[in-house]
């Protein structure tokens, strides 16, 4: 047994050691440093792979939603119309489809299989990393090209490659490696857009010559739905009217509000000697989607029903009384690929609870809503009596 002596040799009981809460305030609060530091390292590096994952996928959302007319004053962000004009034009470029020349008189002069300029259309910076810059533009302005080239703001041309493209809903994506002194244009939402908003057209009408060339008017209906003529096939498209004057050269180019948010692609219009003012955009927000999916899978991956229908509307009177139904709004199975749950002769009225008027609603809500893959519950008429019924949607 040891003793312990204080200076007087007395024998006294062993000092109590003191607790050291220092050392444990110190510790954890060091802890607490070092556990921080780790999770933003964490936080930093799944950013960093998120980021990679979603490059060329995504647009810049506007958070302005104001309408009017084109009366300066009126923006949300400026004060002049020809300051707006400033500020995006640097988002708006020339698309150049080049193809290589493969005709006999081609091959005699001895320029078969040399790319030359066969069309000239417009493009819209969506999305600036670095240097490099993903444009939106028409399908139709590069479908069989060889080569494309883009006309930036400035006048430089830089080559441009193909990221994807889909000819029903008529667009496609671009990207270029060297694209300073650009900038990325902001979307509008869409489905805020009323008829009577002002809008300006920005493009290439009839070619570079006219690079830049900005027209306005006003949004004549903000929600149309027309028949087009695509490379894959006759499709229901939905659009924005505008009599703005869109001419050759403008397809692919931006329709903009007064706050210079991209409200649509510009994208046809009807031609005719009797016809004036008569031109469509696919709206921001289809376009948006459409983008995502092009550059995520390099094509747009629809679903398919795998049915065969007829509007109810398109029936003739004659031949209603054997529907055993008097609705007008609604489609007919004319035709089964692949289902089970649904027969010839039902006539499909809702989808996911969502009443169905017609063909191009039912497709609209399948590729705006659903993927290959998915379920549906489809509301149904059949003998006379509703019920529903659940499908599974194949791939298009």
């Amino acid at each position: 047994m040891t003793d312990y002596y204080n200076q007087n040799n007395e024998n006294t009981p062993p000092p109590r050691k003191k607790f050291p809460w220092f050392r444990v305030v110190l510790i954890a609060l060091l802890s607490g440093i070092i556990g921080a530091l780790l999770v933003l390292g964490a936080f930093k590096i799944g950013s960093i792979i998120t980021d990679q994952a979603n490059k060329g996928s995504q647009v810049n959302e506007s958070s302005q939603s104001k309408g009017g007319n084109v009366l300066d004053g009126k923006s949300d962000k400026y004060k002049t119309v020809n300051q707006m004009l400033n500020d995006v034009s640097p988002s708006i470029v020339g698309v150049i489809n080049m193809q290589k020349a493969q005709s006999l008189e081609d091959f005699f002069n001895g320029s078969a299989g040399k790319s030359q300029e066969v069309g000239i259309g417009s493009g819209v910076i969506y999305q600036k990393s670095g240097n490099d810059a993903y444009i939106v533009t028409n399908n139709h302005v590069v479908d069989g090209a060889s080569e494309i080239k883009v006309q930036l703001h400035d006048s430089k041309q830089v080559k441009a490659r193909l990221i994807g493209k889909d000819a029903l809903t008529d667009i496609a994506v671009l990207k270029i490696d060297n694209a300073p002194g650009t900038k990325a244009i902001s979307f509008a939402d869409s489905s805020k857009v009323k008829t009577g908003d002002s809008v300006f057209a920005i493009g290439n009408p009839l070619g570079l010559e006219f690079a830049n060339t900005v027209t306005s008017g006003i949004i004549s209906a903000n929600e149309r739905t027309i028949d087009t003529q695509t490379a894959d096939g006759t499709n229901k498209v939905n659009v924005l009217q505008t009599d703005a004057a869109i001419n050759p050269g403008n397809s692919g180019g931006a329709l903009v509000n007064i706050n210079g948010d991209l409200v649509g692609i510009n994208s046809m219009k009807i031609s005719s000697d009797q016809v004036e003012g008569i031109g469509f955009a696919i709206p921001s927000n289809e376009v948006k989607i459409t983008i995502e999916q092009l550059v995520k899978h390099g094509k747009v991956e629809r679903p398919s029903i795998g049915l065969g229908l007829i509007n109810l509307s398109d029936i003739p009177d004659r031949y209603k009384n054997d529907l055993h139904t008097d609705r007008t709004d609604g489609v007919y199975v004319a035709k089964v690929s692949h289902q089970d749950a649904i027969k010839k002769g039902d006539i499909i009225i809702k989808a996911d609870g969502k009443a169905i008027k017609d063909d191009a609603a039912l497709r609209s809500y399948l590729y705006a809503n659903k993927k290959p893959g998915d379920t549906m519950k489809l509301t149904i008429i059949r003998d006379g009596k509703e019920k529903e019924v659940t499908v599974t949607l194949g791939k298009k």
